[in-house]
């Protein structure tokens, strides 16, 4: 019999679940090893491309040494309505058996045989990642991706490493944030690897709520395939790198002299996408037009003969400006990203680079204008 903490184990399912496939074609995905011995248990999720391992102290010795895989969802669902402060957990009788007050739940459970074997091989130390930076640039990264991969890969993340600094790209071709972070590194040299949207997706969800904290990375396996991330409280995140070639983004930052910038006021902004959001829907291409040479500046958007305008009286314009249009959704979108009282915007000569810069500490964002 072994005894755990409620609320660690808890917490560590909660965490494992981020990696269990919800739709999975292999079946034993769907569980998670429990492996207890000594003084602690290790808890493994994985599906295939992102391998999660987490380490939980028993409350004293481990009995007998158990090493079998449990229903993750199920267990979870026990453990997230369980109130006593600690579980026991037993075999019988073939049965993950999992008791606590007066209840006893028994599970199924199966040998690690079919288990895939989680990547091993000598680490290549990368150096140390901020964790609040690096959810921050996941959250504002994200939202770039593509559900597709077409010439270049647009459905994965680019992290690289440099010195202090860390730089997270995502691009789906018709927008593309970049976010820098502070970084902990050896090398002179820059590193890049390519993040899957899964693996981006659960590295974000499982960094701490608070706390000047660092992640681990490291790279090993042949060409750095796998990277390991140690979050602060010891979880490994195994994970494959991305496919496919990255776009090579640096191409597409203007280096010219921008020709105007203009800052809007978020709010006020923010608000009038969502009052022109209903009449732009209703068009084929969801556009919205910033009217920035007339004055009141104003946002505007037209379908089917019906025009939505709303002026922007707190914007300030600095140089030499024209009207330009975006695609009203991913406008939106960057505007919500943003946590800055106010959205800052660069124009740069048409005939040198069409594409319009909004930036912000540490975060660029790039976003291709709608033809007239």
């Amino acid at each position: 019999m072994n005894v755990l903490d409620t609320n660690q184990l808890r917490s560590a399912l909660e965490r494992l679940c981020l990696v269990v496939p919800k739709r999975g074609t292999l079946p034993v995905l769907e569980n998670v090893r429990w492996r207890a011995e000594k003084h602690h248990l290790e808890l493994t999720a994985t599906d295939l491309d992102n391998s999660l391992q987490i380490r939980v102290p028993l409350a004293g010795p481990a009995n007998h040494e158990i090493d079998v895989l449990v229903p993750a969802k199920e267990l979870h669902q026990l453990v997230k309505t369980e109130s006593t402060p600690n579980l026991e957990v037993r075999i019988r009788d073939d049965k993950f058996e999992v008791s606590a007050n007066r209840r006893t739940l028994a599970l199924p459970c199966s040998e690690t045989k079919n288990f895939p074997e989680i990547p091993d091989g000598e680490l290549k130390t990368r150096g140390q990642l901020l964790s609040s930076a690096v959810e921050v640039a996941l959250e504002k990264a994200l939202f770039c991706v593509s559900s597709e991969s077409s010439r270049y890969s647009t459905d994965v993340l680019k992290l690289e490493t440099h010195g202090t600094v860390f730089r997270i790209v995502g691009t789906d071709g018709h927008r593309l944030s970049l976010v820098e972070g502070a970084a902990r590194t050896n090398d002179k040299a820059a590193f890049s690897t390519l993040l899957a949207r899964s693996t981006a997706a659960v590295l974000k969800r499982l960094q701490p709520e608070e706390g000047a904290a660092w992640v681990q990375f490291s790279t090993f396996g042949d060409d750095q395939e796998y990277s390991l991330f140690v979050m602060p409280d010891g979880a490994e995140l195994i994970t494959r790198r991305g496919m496919g070639q990255f776009p090579n983004y640096e191409n597409v930052l203007p280096k010219t002299p921008l020709e105007a910038r203009v800052v809007f006021q978020r709010e006020e902004l923010l608000d009038g996408l969502t009052k022109l959001s209903p009449t732009a829907r209703k068009g084929t291409n969801p556009a919205v037009k910033l009217e920035l040479s007339k004055l009141p500046v104003s946002i505007k958007t037209e379908s089917d003969g019906t025009a939505n305008r709303i002026a922007l009286e707190h914007t300030r314009i600095s140089g030499k400006v024209r009207d330009v249009g975006f695609n009203h959704h991913y406008l939106t979108q960057y505007v919500k990203s943003l946590e800055t009282e106010s959205v800052s915007m660069k124009l740069f000569p048409r005939a040198i680079s069409e594409v319009v810069v909004f930036d912000a500490f540490r975060y660029q964002h790039l976003l291709m204008p709608m033809r007239d």
